[in-house]
This record gives structure tokens, C-alpha cells and sequence, in this order.
């Protein structure tokens, strides 16, 4: 199973040795190009992907310095060929490319729940949505990658995260069971 953080949690960061405080260098995005071979691999053969996509438009804030040590390469991918004007403040934000290491198909597909789930959102008070909102199925769409957003961050343990993705790819009836925990006392 792989659970893919769309947005900011893409950028790899390097800590430069020795180790200081706070110094940090953006180095790249990922997928590589081995770790992308690997999503498709996965995909391929039916492996599940879910997709988070609760921070997919927000911006990666950097400092002025961080930016400036980060290699060519990775400037190029996020902003083009000619940074402009980003380095005229302390705090340069930039955006990730909306799930460029997937098919087309699967990121219109994501950007459909997206728009779907922020009408929901705007209609619907927040403590009466699931702390996991996620696409539905849909008959002809492959049962992998599915897409979610957390709603509720902190409730998503990544125990119960990794029980929400078992169940959401489960292949038969699935039965959820209320489980005691030591110490709980029951009436």
C-alpha cells in the first residue's frame, strides 16, 4: 500500500552537515525517476495508491536562502526557466505541479473530487464531515489510486489511516468492529 501527501510534503529537503539548527536545502521533488517507476509498477499490478490531497494547492514557503541554495534544476521545475522576481522577499512561496508523476486521466480525475469536495465543504458544517472525505467509485474507473482529503488532520492517526486505506481497497465485505482498548471500562 503507498499514501502519496500531494503538495508541500513532495519537496526533499537536505540538512547540511554538521548539523545547525534550522538549515535546511530544498534538493528536489519527489517522484524521482526510480521512486516513479516504482508508482507505476505498483499501479500496474494493482497495488493501492491513495492519494491525500488536502494540501494539494498550497504554496512551499522557503527562505530567500533556502531557494537560492536549492539546485538548478529544481528551480527550473517549479517556476520555469526564469525565476523573475521570487527573490525580492525573505519568504519565497512556490507551487507544486498538480500530480505531475500521474496519468492525466487520473489528474482530472483528482481535480473533479477536488471541486466535488469543496462543494461539499461549503455546504456542509465541518463537524458533521468524516475526518476522511474520499472519492467515491465509479464503475470503469480502476479501483487504484483513489483520492481523499483529510479533513481533520490530527484524528488520522497513522494507525487509523493505515486501517482506512485496508478497508478502501479491501476486495470483499469488510466488517468493522468496535475494539476495547486496556483501561476502557464498559456499562
Amino acid at each position: 500500500m503507498l499514501v502519496v501527501l500531494e503538495g508541500p510534503a513532495r519537496v526533499r529537503w537536505k540538512q547540511h552537515a554538521p548539523p545547525r539548527a534550522g538549515h535546511w536545502t530544498p534538493t528536489g521533488i519527489w517522484p524521482d525517476e526510480g521512486q516513479l517507476a516504482m508508482v507505476r509498477e505498483h499501479l500496474e499490478n494493482g497495488g493501492p495508491l491513495l492519494v491525500l490531497l488536502d494540501e494539494a494547492r498550497n504554496p512551499v514557503p522557503m527562505l530567500r536562502e533556502e531557494w537560492q541554495a536549492a539546485p538548478c534544476r529544481l528551480i527550473e521545475d517549479l517556476t520555469g526557466p526564469c525565476p523573475g522576481d521570487l527573490l525580492d522577499d525573505e519568504v519565497v512561496e512556490v507551487r507544486l505541479p498538480f500530480l505531475d508523476w500521474l496519468p492525466a486521466a487520473h489528474r482530472d480525475r483528482a481535480a473533479r473530487f477536488l471541486a466535488d469536495s469543496d462543494t461539499a465543504l461549503s455546504r456542509t458544517p465541518l463537524a458533521l464531515l468524516p475526518p476522511l472525505m474520499v472519492e467515491k467509485k465509479h464503475d470503469g474507473v480502476p479501483p487504484s489510486p483513489r483520492f481523499a482529503r483529510r479533513l481533520v488532520p490530527n484524528a488520522l492517526t497513522a494507525g487509523r489511516l493505515t486501517a482506512a486505506v485496508e478497508h478502501l481497497f479491501a476486495t470483499g465485505p469488510q466488517e468493522c468492529t468496535a475494539r476495547s482498548h486496556p483501561g476502557d471500562v464498559t456499562r
